[in-house]
């Protein structure tokens, strides 16, 4: 195969290369909007709950002011089930690195790995993992999420869980997110700590105080974990739109350039056969002579 046919192969395998990293990059784009609004919705609803935990913890039962010592640990990871969406997954995995550092080695961290990326990942570094939530994030709904919530819940009861962590993605807008660790238990945040809650009321129940706080903290912990779930695949398609424009651009760079080369070989090839034919010419007007 000639150098000119080899270029000719090469700029027909970008271009379609271009054309696909251009579709995936528009397709991410469009669903970016879709994945916000849900976590958005899920955030107004959980600061809903949030709101009237705050009042029955303060005004209806007093609880278990006794700090308890933390040693029974348990952290979700949310990380992506595939690549191809730049430094999404390495910014969590910086995150669990430091929450293992920062815990030290006095506490044995319970992992609870989304993501097959997150779960290669803890894997490789020897931690405990004692459950892979293999379903798709993109695709969550309240349901799956209220049964993930009930189990934790559970276990929290049954003093299975002194605190529990999540590690997961916040998204911002279409080119900024952030990979932050939240601890949502055994803590709730203060008024000052959150974003000011538009409603001007708590919600009323007729059931023990104990009984409603725990509704009430089922609640909120599942509508946190819905919106961390959405906030993290919206931050994975972010990611992977950036990753997938950054790789557009890199492989239209190298088409034109590609495109140069081609047509500097032509151009090469047909001055040599018109610099041949040209001697040609001399050496026979030459011999004629």
């Amino acid at each position: 195969m000639s150098s000119i046919d080899q270029a000719r192969k090469t700029i027909k395998a970008l271009n379609s290369t271009y054309k696909i990293v251009h579709v995936t990059e528009l397709a991410t784009l469009g669903k970016l909007s879709n994945l916000r609004e849900k976590a958005e919705a899920a955030v107004s609803y959980y600061e809903t709950i949030l709101k009237s935990l705050r009042w029955v913890r303060k005004t209806m039962h007093s609880g278990n002011n006794n700090v308890k010592e933390e040693k029974k640990i348990t952290a979700i990871a949310i990380t992506s089930e595939r690549g191809l969406c730049g430094a999404y997954n390495s910014e969590v995995f910086a995150e669990i690195d430091q929450l293992i550092a920062t815990l030290g080695d006095q506490v044995t961290i319970n992992w609870v790995v989304v993501g097959e990326q997150g779960h290669r990942y803890l894997t490789r570094l020897g931690q405990n993992i004692t459950a892979y939530l293999q379903f798709s994030l993109e695709n969550i709904d309240l349901e799956t999420t209220t049964a993930v919530t009930a189990d934790f819940v559970d276990q929290i009861n049954s003093e299975e869980i002194d605190a529990l962590y999540v590690i997961f993605t916040k998204y911002f807008n279409a080119v900024h997110s952030e990979a932050m660790c939240e601890k949502i238990y055994p803590e709730i945040p203060e008024e000052s700590d959150t974003l000011p809650i538009e409603v001007d009321y708590v919600l009323d129940f007729e059931t023990e105080e104990e009984q409603v706080e725990q509704l009430l903290l089922e609640n909120y912990l599942c509508g946190l974990l819905y919106s961390m779930f959405r906030y993290s695949v919206a931050s994975e398609y972010c990611m992977r739109r950036i990753a997938m424009k950054q790789a557009k651009d890199n492989i239209q760079k190298q088409l034109e350039e590609a495109i140069f080369n081609a047509r500097k070989r032509t151009l090469q090839q047909k001055t040599g056969e018109l610099l041949d034919i040209i001697s040609g010419a001399q050496t026979i007007r030459k011999e004629d002579e």
